[in-house]
């Protein structure tokens, strides 16, 4: 975070500071959070609904918080500001240090997809100069006015992930951020529970445009069903499309191939001049987030050799999509992050490439609404149609899948069940192996990686070629 002091800070949260003597204090560092917070912190003290950190002053006090801000009356020995509310203070004091520090803004938004569209194009400004980016799943109102906290005077460039479960969350955190150009990635079925519908999900994610401005940029995913709901709210903004389906889109992709590793090679053809763009992570759809990356980065500056290399250099991102070679003969599809029907299908899509076996372990999807058994058996039909050879499932609403497959459809209640099951099927393959792991956070399929990694599924050549002696 720049330096400034607590007057300043006094001013742009619109607090009372309850003592003079120290408005020229400087702070350096914002934290929410005792557990994390460094000596000379601001500590800002979040009221919820199942914690309130106003009963943890003391505890800042003895981590060396140079000073708080809180929302009631308290007896500290610390400096403070007083406000009305301390998350919008928190909202507040992010975007004045984004005002400050004014670097160029790319915001980005969509159910699946954003935090790899993120990241590539972090890679791709990364060649032009220093760039912030949103860590983790610091994607919300809380975790993006934390990010924008993080902004330095060296900072030429912000990438910044907006996400949401609920009405009017985007539009909150959009005017904090203050893109110069945005996007929506797409919008697929996920938190429906708080959007009521996928219209629903659509309209959340359209409150991304708000915050731009009419000098802003949106850049619209011609392929998506919603396009023509987002080009009338974007009739004000210089606006520019991708599609990797269809040429009429301003940024779109010709030639693609696909090569062994999963991997897609493109031409890359957009109103500043075509370039061959070769991907370093897995997967038909990345063909679709790096011409939205490009659009995004070309749009804050980034000429088409910078592309290139951002898209060449990026880096894999943890849980999403990962392909992990265990032997010559097993593949590990590791996409556990998280899961919409959207993502789902995408993983399915890349597992179908792959020859051989090709087996897919599902845990739940979350958040789903009274149609998350439909979406689930939706999911089973689309695996089903790519010739996927069966699907293990883990969960309760996963077993709707895995009952599309009839004989070649296994459930289970546990992941050690499930391993066992795997390590019996597979023991005496002959084939190339693909296995690609998929499930929302809370069906914690990360486990179910580590468990394959360090079971005999991992050892399987070995043991075959001991056999075959």
């Amino acid at each position: 975070m720049i330096s400034v002091s607590l007057a300043w800070i006094a001013e742009k949260v619109e607090g009372t500071l309850n003592t003079k003597s120290v408005e020229q204090l400087k702070i350096k560092g914002v934290s929410t959070d005792t557990r994390t917070l460094q000596p000379g912190d601001l500590f800002i003290a979040l009221a919820g609904p199942n914690h309130n950190a106003h009963d943890h002053l003391f505890r800042a006090l003895e981590k060396g918080a140079a000073a708080i801000i809180v929302s009631q009356p308290v007896d500290c020995p610390l400096p403070l500001i007083l406000v009305e509310d301390t998350k919008i203070a928190l909202g507040k004091l992010g975007a004045a240090v984004k005002q400050e520090v004014n670097p160029k803004t790319v915001g980005i938004t969509g159910s699946s997809g954003k935090t790899t569209v993120k990241e590539m194009v972090a890679s791709i400004l990364s060649v032009k100069g220093k760039v912030l980016f949103t860590k983790g799943n610091y994607n919300n109102d809380i975790g993006v006015p934390l990010t924008l906290l993080r902004l330095e005077k060296q900072h030429e460039y912000a990438v910044i992930e907006m996400g949401a479960n609920h009405l009017g969350e985007i539009a909150y955190t959009t005017n904090l951020v203050e893109p110069d150009v945005a996007t929506i990635v797409n919008a697929a079925a996920s938190h429906l529970e708080g959007f009521g519908s996928l219209f629903g999900v659509a309209r959340a994610k359209s409150e991304i445009f708000k915050g731009l401005g009419t000098k802003g940029t949106a850049i619209l995913n011609r392929d998506s069903q919603f396009y023509s709901f987002w080009e009338g709210k974007t009739s004000h903004l210089n606006c520019l499309t991708f599609s990797p389906e269809s040429a009429e889109g301003d940024y779109h992709a010709e030639d693609i191939a696909m090569g062994m590793d999963g991997c897609a090679e493109f031409e890359l053809v957009c109103p500043t001049g075509r370039a061959a763009i070769r991907m370093s992570i897995p997967g038909t759809h990345n063909v679709g987030n790096a011409l939205l990356a490009a659009a995004l980065s070309i749009n804050v500056g980034a000429n088409l050799e910078e592309v290139q290399l951002g898209l060449f250099n990026m880096r894999e991102v943890g849980g999403r999509l990962n392909v992990k070679q265990l032997t010559n003969q097993i593949r590990l599809l590791d996409d556990t992050y998280n899961a919409n029907v959207a993502s789902v299908n995408a993983a399915i899509d890349l597992l179908a490439t792959f020859s051989g076996n090709r087996i897919f372990v599902f845990g739940d999807m979350a958040e789903l609404g009274d149609k998350a058994r439909y979406y689930h058996e939706q999911v089973g039909e689309y695996a089903k149609s790519k010739g996927i050879t069966s699907v293990y499932s883990l969960g309760v609403l996963s077993q709707f899948a895995s009952a599309v497959f009839n004989e070649n459809g296994f459930h289970f209640d546990t992941k050690e069940a499930l391993i066992d099951m795997l390590n019996q099927n597979v023991a005496f393959e002959q084939r190339d192996i693909s296995i690609l792991v998929k499930g929302s956070r809370s069906a914690r399929m990360e486990l179910v990686v580590k468990e394959i990694e360090e079971s005999p599924v991992g050892k399987f050549e070995r043991r075959r070629e001991r056999i075959a002696c």
